[in-house]
């Protein structure tokens, strides 16, 4: 009865394995204009040669049956050549091969089928039929499987279907541990908005204000949450924005260079006046654009002389600001005043440009409330648990792709994996003397 099974299972392998090729080859006809020519080239050659035969052979019936059984060879080998190719036939033989060798098998000894996959210069995305294999099952032998096919996962997810797995990877080794260096190139002058956060597998993480306009950043200690937000805070000073920072760790991961460029608030009180100038600013900005019919600051500063600057506030541990464990009521009160403050930038900062720029290790219900985060539209975590990686990201997948001693890797709320900038303070701030605290 066992070998029943396995021999239907086999055949309706087979099936699905001619199925999936039957398909692949119809979406490359519709749309892969090299195999439209290929066809046509093909048809075209056997239709000349199958002329000129019925022209020259006419009277000699041995050579005529000769050369119509050439031209019948060839045409069969020239179609099945054409079909193998763009049927990703070749491939699908290259992964069942090596699935095989490493036992990547369903109960029943069937591997995945391959479905499609996509090439680029340095890229590849495959779509299987899982056959049953779990993704935490793919997720636990993605080393394994980087290895035996040459390739560098950056995710694997579930498809269309939950029969479907796409993996996205780089081809050949992506190795995450090497340190990426900030080039000043990377200063995009013609757009302020544009901030480059590091390297991908695929190409590098650019992340433009006008898209995201607040950052939340979180992760282990020593994950490097506050190298990236430094990195970050470069780049705004560089493009000549009003940096305010809350620093509330002892001034320990500021140095004095940062003091000639930005304004710090260091206590409760200080930050409830700089949120206060903050917001006041905003709502004469709202005011002069809705007057004079500007949609944002970007519009605004094509047409006027005098341009708006953005105004970033900073915050390298909101725990240290937000944090209201064991207050008592009246000790409380400052802070949630500073809460309502974030909240009303985080809803309305995007249009004047005003950004927010949080950094954490944990960003639960009891630092960061929901208000805030759910307008804070581009999230960030690097060395995370399951519990950190789900309270930043709402999904648990930098526990998983992220390795526990890494230092500078981050994930996105996109689920982009990269490496961060390492950049050196004293040559790559640029910003000239101290920014003025007027708006």
């Amino acid at each position: 009865m066992k070998k029943k099974q396995q021999t239907t299972s086999a055949s309706n392998y087979s099936l699905l394995q001619v199925f999936y090729r039957i398909r692949r080859f119809h979406e490359n006809l519709k749309c892969n204009v090299q195999l439209q020519k290929a066809i046509f080239v093909v048809a075209l050659a056997i239709l000349v040669s199958d002329i000129i035969i019925n022209r020259t052979q006419a009277n000699d019936a041995f050579a005529f049956l000769f050369a119509k059984l050439g031209l019948l060879v060839f045409s069969f080998a020239s179609f099945t050549a054409l079909i193998l190719k763009y049927s990703d036939a070749f491939s699908s033989r290259k992964y069942y091969d090596a699935f095989i060798s490493i036992g990547f098998i369903n109960s029943i000894g069937v591997t995945p089928i391959l479905i499609k996959e996509v090439k680029t210069t340095n890229t590849i995305i495959i779509v299987f039929d899982n056959v049953g294999i779990s993704i935490s099952e793919w997720e636990n032998r993605k080393a394994e499987i980087e290895s035996i096919l040459n390739i560098s996962i950056a995710s694997i997810k579930i498809g269309d279907t939950n029969r479907q797995i796409i993996i996205n990877a780089g081809i050949g080794k992506f190795d995450y541990t090497n340190t990426l260096y900030w080039n000043t190139r990377n200063n995009h002058k013609q757009n302020d908005s544009l901030l480059y956060l590091g390297e991908s597998m695929f190409n590098p993480v650019i992340v433009s204000l006008n898209d995201y306009p607040h950052f939340l950043i979180g992760g282990a200690t020593g994950s490097g949450k506050t190298l990236l937000l430094k990195l970050i805070l470069m780049q705004c000073i560089n493009n000549g924005f009003i940096v305010n920072i809350a620093d509330f760790k002892g001034g320990v991961d500021f140095g004095h260079i940062w003091e000639n460029h930005c304004t710090f608030v260091t206590d409760i009180s200080n930050t409830t006046k700089k949120l206060d100038e903050i917001i006041a600013e905003l709502e004469n900005r709202k005011k002069l654009y809705a007057k004079n019919g500007y949609k944002n600051i970007s519009d605004y500063n094509k047409h006027e002389l005098i341009k708006h600057k953005r105004i970033i506030f900073a915050c390298d541990e909101l725990a240290e600001l937000l944090d209201t464990t064991g207050l008592s009521t009246k000790e409380k009160e400052p802070i949630k005043k500073i809460q309502n403050q974030l909240s009303s930038l985080a809803r309305l900062g995007r249009a004047f440009g005003i950004h927010l720029i949080l950094a954490t290790q944990r960003p639960d219900a009891n630092i960061i409330s929901g208000q805030i985060k759910n307008n804070i539209s581009y999230k960030i975590c690097g060395r995370a648990d399951q519990v950190l990686s789900q309270i930043i990201l709402d999904n648990t997948d930098a526990s998983t792709y992220i390795p526990s001693d890494s230092k500078g890797l981050f994930l996105n709320q996109d689920g982009t994996l990269f490496k961060a900038y390492l950049f050196d303070e004293t040559t790559d701030i640029q910003g000239g003397g101290r920014m003025h605290t007027e708006q």
